[in-house]
């Protein structure tokens, strides 16, 4: 089901040369979402709303250029959108109507884009699976029995299903890499204040930021290009962006676990790199590095999350708290974190302790870089396709149960605790047809470079073909 529909660029192409209409889209895309409404993508959707958005993005691109008109989204319901209630996915914001909207929504219907209704998500964004007691299971558009990922579980499937052009999600531990990953997609989450957060219903504002979910990398620039104009032209108009690239494709522990399939696969997309001029450098960061992620990273959203929602209930003029959504959280995978037994809250010691801990992080990838003289990290995104819910954050691989969250998480994790840019690109379907996803993340800031290696690598891919062994790889260390 993933790629149905016309991509963003097939859309506006279209509509600027008058082959289509942002209404016709919309008539499109409402369409979609009543022939797969079981997937639960959505909290709420506002077809007349919608329309009526529309037929004012065409009159005014007809009086002059509209960079997104035509394009339909998906707005993740943690994300003030004017129209709709910002839920959150949890019960006690269920009526939370802001007035208006965030900044990124702002700006994307000013280019003409066209919200049809907000997505679905894992309660509050604490976790991956995508369940939500409050308002209803996602399902995967491929398998339904199985999870979409998560917490931006509803955009990735709105995505992937064809309901949508595009969508966004937030990502803090890989909420939007994860699900489109999972659901086969492109996921992007740019440097954390890249883009602006304001309107957003925070978990840490250490490490949120809004991100985007398309077809394509392609896609993906076009609504980049107009939520960061800073960011200028594309680097690859000048040249190969491959060209004298170095890219460090570790073992331990990214490609444990993978199956033989998914390993070939992941071999494969390396050889072809490899082909391309790519330097492939098969070195493991020190173990410090995971051992100071799993420290710092949920302490540090434990301990700001609180303060956050106290923060954006206050700017929104009620009187409802932090205490007042823990108290109603209806998942009791999220109810464990946010409602501990004793309710305490993180002490303001251990979130100290725990930036100082993220901070020695920074310098160890930073010298790990550094010291292999490598662009940016290479690793398979999750070690597993979606696998099936078993019930709360338990889900069955192999025939086994295993936590979703720590599983799922692994390999993209360290770049979502950093703030560090990084996206996820389709790369092949398991035995079953479940969608693989590659991630590449790079340093901070270097979010442009990022997008102009990821559009060399997805049509470098496309001509890959079946799985099949390395030739002249170089290695500074590799592990059998």
């Amino acid at each position: 089901m993933s790629g149905v529909g016309p991509s963003v660029t097939q859309v506006t192409a279209a509509a600027a040369a008058g082959r289509t209409t942002a209404v016709e889209q919309v008539r499109r895309c409402a369409a979609a979402h009543a022939r797969t409404a079981r997937l639960g993508a959505f909290t709420q959707v506002d077809v007349g709303s919608a329309l009526a958005e529309a037929e004012r993005a065409d009159r005014r691109g007809a009086a002059g250029s509209l960079p997104l008109r035509g394009v339909v989204l998906a707005v993740k319901d943690n994300i003030d959108t004017a129209g709709f209630a910002t839920t959150a996915g949890t019960p006690a914001l269920r009526t939370h109507r802001p007035r208006r909207d965030a900044e990124v929504v702002r700006t994307l219907r000013r280019a003409g884009a066209v919200v049809l209704g907000k997505a679905n998500m894992h309660e509050l964004a604490y976790g991956v699976t995508g369940d939500n007691p409050a308002f209803g299971r996602v399902r995967h558009p491929l398998r339904p029995e199985r999870i979409p990922g998560g917490s931006s579980s509803g955009s990735a499937a709105a995505v992937a299903a064809g309901v949508v052009t595009a969508a966004l999600g937030t990502e803090t531990g890989c909420s939007v890499r994860v699900p489109a990953a999972l659901c086969g997609v492109v996921g992007f989450r740019p440097t954390v204040g890249a883009c602006s957060g304001q309107g957003m219903v925070p978990v840490s504002w250490t490490r949120d930021t809004v991100g985007v979910l398309a077809r394509d990398v392609a896609d993906i620039r076009a609504v980049d290009a107009v939520l960061r104009p800073q960011s200028g032209r594309a680097p690859d108009e000048d040249g190969d962006p491959l060209r004298g690239l170095r890219l460090a494709a570790p073992h331990r522990p990214f490609r444990q676990g993978l199956a033989p399939p998914l390993r070939a696969v992941f071999e494969t997309r390396l050889a072809a790199l490899e082909g391309a001029g790519v330097e492939i450098v098969e070195a493991d960061p020190p173990g410090g590095v995971q051992d100071a992620a799993a420290r710092c990273g949920l302490t540090i959203a434990r301990y700001e999350t609180p303060h956050g929602i106290d923060r954006y209930l206050a700017a929104h003029g009620g009187t409802a708290r932090f205490a007042d959504v823990a108290a109603q959280v209806a998942s009791p995978d999220v109810a464990r974190l946010l409602r501990p037994p004793g309710e305490e809250r993180v002490a303001e010691e251990d979130y100290r302790a725990a930036l100082a801990d993220r901070a020695h992080l920074g310098r160890l990838l930073d010298d790990f870089v550094a010291h292999h003289h490598v662009d940016g990290l290479l690793v398979p995104t999750a070690p597993v396709t979606a696998p099936t819910l078993l019930g709360g954050d338990r889900v069955e691989v192999g025939g086994r149960p295993a936590a979703a969250f720590p599983l799922l998480v692994r390999n993209a994790d360290i770049s979502s605790v950093l703030g560090l840019p990084a996206l996820t690109l389709p790369a092949a379907a398991d035995e079953s047809g479940l969608p693989f996803g590659i991630d590449l993340q790079f340093p901070a800031g270097a979010d442009s470079r990022l997008l102009a290696v990821a559009h060399a690598c997805e049509r470098l891919w496309r001509c890959a073909g079946a799985p099949g062994p390395r030739r002249g790889h170089r290695s500074s260390e590799h592990h059998a």
